[in-house]
């Protein structure tokens, strides 16, 4: 009976739950007299998360690239200078990936590793990078949004645009500046969604250390106490001994 293609075993290690993937890479190297196949990268688990995405629940990944594309396709025609709305393809974008994060989430939960937040975070900056030229599916580690630089090559015409109706704060008297005003928006909405992140993590690692210093308290607190009990006993076995020490005095002297 013949082997199966290669590509396809491979693409089956990163169907597996990870936890198998190293002893199943490394069988298949040796039952294909493959040495080399040992080179092939485990992922870590935000990546593995994704392509289960991809692998076992495709309906949900067709719908984020579909919604992915069509939004990149609004922001040619803008940067083209032709006219375009965004706000719907944003929306079915933004809706794609929440359906896909909360697929994941599960998926994850499911195979018992914790969705934290720092894993929910490379998940969520790899479906915003979707579609990539990576393959899906074999990803080894999170990808990164490409925003504007998904468009790059396209160049923004310099004849008279048509009223645009894509960035609410553009000014009206300056059509010429709407499309560098749409990136310009977009830029600072990633900035302060990356400030939002940064926040939380800080408010997080306070609150990591207030739980921990609130723990070392309670230990002190503790300590204190038995110490307290300690010093208490002891008083009281020093008062005993003086009051024996008195007797034997007074039994001496008679």
């Amino acid at each position: 009976m013949p082997m199966p293609d290669i590509d396809d075993q491979i693409d089956r290690l990163y169907q597996l739950p990870l936890g198998d993937f190293t002893a199943a890479r490394n069988a298949l190297a040796k039952e294909a007299k493959r040495p080399d196949i040992r080179d092939v990268e485990k992922p870590n688990i935000a990546a593995w998360a994704v392509n289960q995405l991809y692998w076992h629940h495709r309906a949900d990944y067709d719908r984020l690239v579909k919604a992915a594309e069509r939004l990149r396709g609004e922001h040619r025609k803008l940067l083209a200078g032709k006219a375009s709305d965004i706000r719907e393809p944003e929306k079915l974008h933004r809706d794609a990936i929440r359906a896909a994060s909360d697929r994941i989430r599960a998926v994850l939960e499911q195979a018992g590793h914790p969705a934290s937040d720092q894993t929910m975070t490379a998940v969520q900056e790899t479906l915003e990078a979707l579609p990539a030229a990576e393959h899906v599916g074999r990803l080894t580690r999170p990808l990164k949004p490409l925003g504007f630089e998904a468009l790059a090559g396209m160049s923004i015409s310099p004849s008279t645009r048509p009223a645009l109706r894509v960035v609410p704060r553009a000014s009206p008297r300056d059509d010429e500046a709407k499309p560098r005003d749409a990136r310009g928006e977009r830029e600072r909405a990633k900035q302060r969604e990356k400030e939002d992140r940064e926040k939380k993590e800080r408010q997080r690692e306070a609150e990591r250390e207030l739980k921990a210093a609130e723990a070392a308290m309670l230990r002190a607190e503790d300590a204190v106490k038995k110490a307290e009990k300690t010093l208490s006993d002891l008083r009281a076995d020093r008062d005993r001994a003086v009051s024996e020490y008195q007797r034997a005095r007074l039994r001496a002297r008679e």
